[in-house]
């Protein structure tokens, strides 16, 4: 039985962080109804922008899929009477109400949290927003390019000094955000059990990235300030150093005077424990900069294949920076099962990555023929919702010809 069988989660959010969260629940088990206007979710169109394109066939590309894998899909326009009644009865249903629009919008369809708890009492309002519900940038569009990389300073922290802030990928902040909110719903489903009470779990872009920074913040009483250098951190053993070849690898020597002997053995670099300056952890504090000024030849003399075998030997923690495609094919990646490889509808062999937590049952996302694995079509289960919230045939059929609910016919 999966974690979340039985419930049930109306997903009324569009682009990435809510979606992102909408997935997960829906890898757990439960029952998610993506709800789309007419129109649909405006990244059926965005996902094809010139920076990633994915022509894919009828809206469908591997961001829509890794975003709404497993859900289920009603087409409705909640402007006309009927849609809002439909859509109140689908709630009247749920467990989680799972939304990003802002919340003027929200009261504008009465779909606010006050004006939904009144109706539906048992009804979990989750809600993912730029900048949080109240404050003076509360209805202001938030994305993860403005709210988490720059207002909330990561931008800044990943930089390296006197250059400029990096373009970030595409919906970074939006599934950590996906995450917590996922996190926060599963704590309100639990007192729901409980009590049979709904309540409000809200989650911000810029409340996510914060928290992500928090150390940083509470370092700047001490001195630390953003953006720095790699030549300037917090240890001259854990920064990035390049290869004879050309490679970035990352060092985590934080053990370092248990750990600096056992480097100097495999690196050569005996001089390490013979100057003042670096052969105590206390010592090489006071100059970082000059220590990693002296490490840049040393690493310089061997290729990146060559510093994998002489630090896994001194068993020194580090990694490789690893490319996008070194990341896909990584055999640690694949023996874990983070990421799986699919064809889509336009033919080509894409990866995926599974959202990050198992279970004992893994949920079953390769199969390719069937309705697992994918994002479903425009209205592609409308007339099987609204059947199961008690409206007849004819009544559907009514709706469609009105405007009212859209169902796909393309793929009957």
């Amino acid at each position: 039985m999966a974690q979340l069988e039985g419930i049930r989660v109306v997903d009324l959010s569009t682009f990435i962080a809510g979606p992102s969260c909408g997935r997960i629940l829906a890898n757990y088990g439960a029952e998610v109804i993506k709800v789309e206007s007419p129109k649909g979710d405006d990244f059926r169109v965005i996902a094809r922008s010139y920076r990633y394109p994915a022509p894919g066939e009828d809206g469908h590309d591997y961001g829509l899929d890794g975003l709404n894998a497993n859900k289920r899909d009603l087409c409705i326009n909640l402007k006309d009477p009927k849609g809002q009644e439909a859509f109140g009865k689908l709630l009247e249903s749920a467990n989680v109400f799972l939304t990003n629009n802002r919340v003027q919008a929200l009261k504008k369809l009465g779909l606010d949290y006050e004006t939904l708890h009144e109706k539906y009492p048992h009804l979990i309002h989750a809600s993912i927003l730029g900048y949080g519900e109240v404050g003076p940038l509360k209805d202001k569009p938030g994305f993860d390019y403005t709210a988490y990389f720059s207002r909330g300073g990561v931008a800044l922290s990943i930089m390296e000094k006197d250059t400029a802030p990096g373009v970030p990928i595409s919906g970074f902040g939006d599934f950590y955000a996906g995450i917590a909110l996922a996190s926060g719903i599963l704590a309100a489903l639990y007192r729901q059990t409980k009590t049979g009470e709904g309540e409000r779990v809200t989650v911000s872009l810029l409340d996510t990235a914060v928290y992500g920074i928090s150390w940083m913040m509470g370092a700047m009483e001490y001195g630390s300030v953003l953006p720095t250098s790699r030549k300037q951190t917090n240890s001259a053993t854990a920064t990035t150093y390049k290869t004879k070849d050309g490679r970035w690898l990352q060092l985590a020597m934080l053990q370092y005077d248990t750990q600096l002997p056992r480097f100097v053995k495999v690196s050569g670099a005996d001089f390490l424990l013979e100057d003042s300056r670096f052969n105590t952890y206390e010592a090489m504090l006071q100059n970082i900069p000059t220590m990693v000024e002296v490490l840049e030849p040393v690493f310089a003399q061997f290729t990146l294949n060559e510093w994998i075998d002489k630090l896994t030997e001194a068993d020194i923690p580090f990694e490789i920076v690893q490319t996008m495609e070194e990341v896909a094919t990584d055999e640690q990646n694949w023996a874990n099962d983070y990421i799986y490889k699919k064809t889509t509808p336009d033919g080509k062999n894409v990866y995926y990555a599974r959202t990050p937590v198992f279970f004992t049952e893994r949920p079953a996302i390769k199969d390719e023929e069937g309705r697992i694995g994918r994002c479903p079509y425009l209205g592609e289960d409308s007339v099987e919702i609204l059947k199961e919230i008690g409206y007849s045939t004819d009544e559907i059929a009514d709706m469609e010809q009105n405007g009212v609910i859209i169902q796909d016919h393309k793929h009957d």
